[in-house]
């Protein structure tokens, strides 16, 4: 839960550079939901109304809790697309690595068929620009567990991860609520040691403290909202992205192929801009710029995969 960093790592001593750069992925891991599609139903008729009406301006729902060296997170939320749209983008391993990157501080995804099971890698860095061999590798196993007319389920799991953090866990699930609407839950848990919880108290009293999440704790002398801070801010922050990144990747389906990832791109920006005071980091001219090279370094990565190997088309087809 302790989640995706959005600042530079520049000029940081290295332990918090590093947990940053831990902080870039880990708002995805969590324990597979052990549920169905009554238990989501039931969760979502039990947060309609904070999910219509929040702090949020969106229906997000974040819940958040860390117990010694277990991080957890769970984002619930309302995207207005069909289910089935949804299900089968999120049942591609593909199209993960179409959304992931999005994210300022990923870089690069790639996707691979090895030993009977989809693999994902996550290349994280830096919110700049920065070649995909020259920043950390998360590599996850994928696994779509259910997909059917009213429910969904796709896991992944990798066993280590940067400094001394592992177990990592992400579980998607998702039911639909009308045709053109589908309510969604993520949910992600990690492991960490000394070593990254020294790092992130470091980190949240020096250039994190003044970053601000979305809840709203209480007001100030002139009955201004006072924002949450510190992790549960990393958290807010971040799991919108991330709800933003599907959005903006669904969104977009429908524009010419040609044009689709400038569209997605631009797009997401727009969508963070609408919380400058929570979400931004850079101009967009210069988000666009990176993000355009860091989608040359992937197609590099990945058409090497392909040359490589004899490349199933398993991790291409929607619902594995």
């Amino acid at each position: 839960m302790y989640s995706l960093y959005s600042l530079s790592t520049f000029s940081l001593p290295p332990i918090i550079g590093k947990w940053l750069l831990l902080a870039s992925f880990t708002i995805l891991s969590g324990p597979s939901f052990a549920g169905s599609a009554n238990e989501l139903m039931d969760k979502y008729e039990e947060i309609e109304d904070a999910l219509l009406d929040n702090s949020y301006g969106i229906p997000i729902y974040l819940e958040s809790d860390g117990e010694k060296d277990l991080m957890q997170g769970e984002v619930y939320g309302i995207i207005y697309q069909p289910f089935k749209k949804l299900s089968n983008s999120l049942g591609s391993v593909k199209n993960w690595c179409e959304i992931m990157p999005q994210h300022l501080n990923i870089k690069a995804c790639t996707y691979k068929y090895i030993d009977n099971q989809c693999r994902l890698t996550f290349f994280t860095g830096r919110k700049h620009y920065q070649k995909a061999g020259h920043v950390y590798r998360l590599k996850y196993k994928f696994n779509v567990t259910a997909s059917n007319d009213e429910y969904f389920n796709a896991t992944l799991k990798a066993k280590n991860g940067p400094l001394d953090t592992k177990d990592y866990n992400i579980s998607v699930t998702a039911i639909p609520l009308s045709d053109q609407s589908t309510f969604f839950h993520l949910s992600y848990e990690y492991r960490n040691g000394f070593m990254t919880r020294l790092a992130m108290s470091t980190y949240l009293a020096t250039i994190g403290r003044n970053k601000i999440g979305f809840s709203i704790e209480g007001q100030d002398e002139e009955n201004k909202p006072i924002y949450i801070r510190g992790i549960r801010g990393v958290i807010e922050r971040n799991a919108i992205r991330y709800y933003f990144a599907i959005m903006s990747y669904l969104n977009t389906q429908t524009e010419h192929e040609d044009k689709r990832f400038e569209s997605k791109i631009s797009h997401w920006f727009d969508l963070t801009e609408r919380y400058h005071n929570q979400l931004y980091e850079m101009d967009k001219t210069d988000y666009q710029k990176y993000k355009r090279m860091e989608r040359q370094d992937q197609l590099r990565l990945q058409k090497a995969i392909k040359t490589e190997q004899n490349f199933d088309a398993k991790c291409i087809n929607n619902n594995i």
